[in-house]
């Protein structure tokens, strides 16, 4: 008996065998998330004006956004008012958070807006002069049944250009849209 005391002894002063059952604490700290490249994006801060003309509808829709950097250099912040017309008598913001993932190699656009508005978007970024957008919180709804993504095309650097299309779920109706922005 006193054999195996020992050998326990020694096995535990060489290490063999953990003395408590103690948690370990890292205190390696955690590395801060790499910034964004936003040389591609950069020429959308700024001011735009941009109609946007709906196919059921007789005319565009007007909507000014602002685009700024936040002061950290992760997130690009969009703020947008759209003007009121006679189908949508009131003024409507949204505003959007957009950043580029590293660890998923896409960039996201997280939005908000009045009336409980919200969409979740992902992009692979810009192929040539394209940049295509995937609503990936789209869900169908009582008057839309899909929709594409969403194409902008960068036409220069004070001009952009957006075109999607949804179905209205009743007559099955493709319905397009096509955005024109300008930078003030």
């Amino acid at each position: 008996m006193r054999m195996h005391s020992a050998i326990f002894a020694l096995a535990l002063l060489a290490g063999l065998l953990p003395a408590t059952a103690s948690p370990q604490v890292e205190s390696t700290p955690i590395p801060a998330a790499q910034k964004p490249n936003f040389s591609s994006m950069r020429f959308m801060v700024g001011t735009w004006n941009c109609a946007t003309k709906s196919a059921r509808r007789p005319a565009a829709y007007h909507t000014t956004s602002t685009y700024t950097i936040d002061p950290d250099g992760y997130w690009i912040y969009e703020t947008s008012v759209t003007a009121k017309v006679p189908w949508s008598p009131q003024t409507i913001r949204t505003w959007d958070h957009i950043t580029y993932d590293t660890s998923t190699k896409r960039w996201v656009d997280v939005q908000n807006a009045d009336l409980g508005g919200y969409a979740l978007s992902f992009s692979k970024g810009w192929v040539g002069n394209q940049m295509t957008w995937h609503d990936v919180s789209f869900a169908p709804g009582p008057d839309v049944a899909s929709q594409t993504d969403i194409v902008t095309t960068k036409v220069s650097d004070t001009k952009i250009t957006q075109n999607s299309s949804f179905t209205e779920r009743k007559t099955g109706r493709r319905v397009s849209l096509t955005t024109v922005c300008t930078k003030s």
